[in-house]
Parts: C-alpha cells; sequence; structure tokens
C-alpha cells in the first residue's frame, strides 16, 4: 500500500514524513524547484509475523508495508495547490493531508493566520479542482466523439455534477464494476483520506477541524510533529521514556499504521515455511483467489483451492502436518473471503 503525504507550505508535512519513517530529511524548502520525491517503506507492525517466524526460523522474514512517499508540490498565488502539480498523488492507495495546528513565529504560515479548518478546505478544493479538470476534459472529448450513450458518460456527468458543486466524491462512490472503468483516472477525492494534525508546543484549537473532516469520511490523527520525529532518530530502547512524556505507547510510525489500516478497512493473510515467513495486505472481502494473486498472478490465473488454518491454531500445533491431523487446516475455493490472521497454502496448475 502507498500513501502520499500533502500540505500546504509550513505545514510540516516533511517533519511528519520523517515523524511516520524514521528518516531524517531536511526540513524547509516549500518549493518544488529542484526538490526529489522522498521515499519510505515502513513494515507494518504485525506480533502474529513474529510468533510465526519463531516457530518456523526462516531464511527471511517479511512484514507487509506501507511505502510513504513525500513528493514537491506546486502552489498558486492563493494558497492553493496546483492542480497540475497532484500527478505525483494520483499514484498513492491514500492520501494523507498534513494540517498546520501550531503557532510558531519563526515559521511563517502562507495565509497569514494558522488556521487548519481553512487548510484542510483549501487542500480539498484542490483536490475537487483538479479531479474536475480531468473529469470535464474526458466528458467533452466523449461528447465529441458522439458516445453519449456509454456506461461512461453517464457516470461521468454524474462526477462532473458532484465536484461542481465542490463535493468529494468519496471511497463508496464508485460501484465494483466502475472502479475497473474509471481505475485509471486514479480520482484523488475518490481516495482514501487522512488528516494529520501537526500540533506543537503552542497549538490551536482543532475541535472545528476535526468535525468537518470527519463529517466528510476522513480520518483524524493527531500527532505532535517535531517531538515524534526526534524520537524517531533514537534506538527503539530509548524510545519508550520519551514516548511516555507524550502520553504514547508506541511510536508515532505504528500508531499510524493501525489507524490508517483500521481506516483503509485493510487485513493480512500470511504465507509460512522454511523459506519465508509473510504477512500481506488486502481490503476485507478478498476472496481466495484475487489473494492468490498478491502473490504471484500465476496463483491467481490457475488457482485450485487454498488450504486454510488460523494463525493460533497453527501455532497450538506447532507446525503444517500437526495442525492437519488435529483436522484445523481447511480446503477452501476461490470465492472464500481470507480472513485477518488466515495461514494459506494455494494449490494451483498453469
Amino acid at each position: 500500500m502507498e500513501t502520499v503525504i500533502i500540505g500546504l507550505p509550513s505545514s510540516g508535512k516533511t517533519t511528519i514524513f520523517n515523524a511516520l519513517t524514521g528518516r531524517s530529511v531536511p526540513v524547509g524548502d516549500f518549493s518544488a524547484v529542484g526538490r526529489q520525491v522522498h521515499l519510505a517503506d515502513v513494515p507494518v507492525p504485525d506480533a502474529r509475523v513474529d510468533r510465526l517466524s519463531a516457530l518456523y526460523l526462516p531464511k527471511k522474514t517479511t512484514n507487509a508495508t506501507v511505502l510513504f512517499r513525500d513528493p514537491p508540490l506546486a502552489y498558486q498565488e492563493n494558497g492553493a495547490l496546483s492542480p497540475a502539480g497532484l500527478g505525483e498523488v494520483r499514484k498513492a492507495d491514500a492520501v494523507t493531508v498534513v494540517l498546520r495546528a501550531f503557532e510558531n513565529e519563526s515559521v511563517s504560515h502562507p495565509l497569514r493566520e494558522v488556521n487548519p479548518l481553512r487548510d484542510l478546505r483549501t487542500v480539498l478544493d484542490s483536490l475537487v479542482l483538479a479531479d474536475y479538470e480531468v473529469a470535464e476534459k474526458r466528458l467533452v472529448r466523449l461528447d465529441k466523439e458522439a458516445k453519449r450513450d456509454g456506461r461512461e458518460y453517464q457516470v461521468l456527468k454524474s462526477i462532473v455534477e458532484r465536484l461542481g458543486a465542490g463535493q468529494l466524491l468519496g471511497r463508496g462512490f464508485f460501484s465494483a464494476e466502475d472502479e475497473k472503468l474509471f481505475s485509471g483516472f486514479a480520482f484523488l477525492t475518490a481516495k482514501s483520506l487522512v488528516a494529520v494534525l501537526n500540533d506543537g508546543e503552542r497549538s490551536v484549537d482543532h475541535a472545528a477541524v476535526e468535525d468537518e473532516a470527519r463529517s466528510k469520511g476522513i480520518a483524524v490523527f493527531p500527532i505532535r510533529g517535531d517531538l515524534e520525529a526526534e524520537i524517531a532518530q533514537l534506538e527503539t530502547a530509548e524510545q519508550a521514556e520519551f514516548l511516555k512524556d507524550l502520553g504514547a505507547s508506541e511510536p508515532a510510525k505504528d500508531r499510524f499504521l493501525r489507524h490508517v489500516y483500521a481506516h483503509l478497512d485493510l487485513v493480512s493473510f500470511l504465507t509460512v515455511g522454511e523459506d519465508e515467513v509473510r504477512a500481506w495486505s488486502i481490503h476485507r472481502g478478498t476472496t481466495a483467489s484475487r489473494g492468490a494473486g498478491t502473490i504471484h498472478t500465476d496463483l491467481e490465473k490457475g488457482f485450485i483451492r487454498a488450504e486454510v488454518v488460523g494463525w493460533e491454531n497453527l501455532l497450538a500445533c506447532g507446525d503444517w502436518p500437526e495442525a492437519k491431523k488435529a483436522n484445523k487446516v481447511r480446503l477452501e475455493g476461490r470465492d472464500y473471503v481470507l480472513g485477518d490472521g488466515d495461514v494459506i497454502l494455494v494449490r494451483f496448475n498453469v
């Protein structure tokens, strides 16, 4: 899964990137000119992987990961994000919007006053405008080609109408059929959105922005970005004492990943063996055949059946053969819905 981090200048998006990834990227350059995309793959904490790895002692242990992307962004004179500069954002599965929620005279705000609610609206308006331009351009083209009877034209009309009214499309806008049809558009406002409230020593009230974000289906994650970024640079053993002062039991990246997984309705299934113990992220409701396809496309194409056992049952039995003897391993077909913590062995033929 990939999440991209965006925000207005001086919101602290690179500070948040550092806090969530443990990187130490220099902060303070708000211009897109000459800046590179900052990338970091962060493993998702999963005690099930650790315990199964201790059982199998594999050559390799692989947690599910989230790729964080902090791209350079272009801004308009009014402080809004430039639609032309949002191409990098369209690649992501989720969008993390960083909102400044701290006062600091040494860090000026491009819109003069610190107001996270206004900033949220400014960013969302930018995303809506960018999507509107894409949808309207395609609609005009279909109109010129006299292709008004197809499903694409009809849905695009409703998209343009909704965006023209300033509304987000939202995660549930597209049906399963339409998702495939419109996947190439990568509409920004149909992605999962998370608002990170970047607090500081002098925090501003953000009750209003939290209420509005949640009313739009946007998850909210408050974080003391500056301190969490510093803590992320420490060794694991040193972090606990500093986190305790913040009232936290684990680093920001772990809390954020759990938060995002819950918001995106993601679960993990597992594969085990002497070579590797690995977790695979999928959306809740994914079938066994499609889950097999996340491992390798050949497994989905040639899917026959899956042997499935709950991770706790596998641990209790000690290994796969013993789990079979105890009748804990089930044979499931291609339409079986994978559960969180299912350990599977895919049988296939290509």
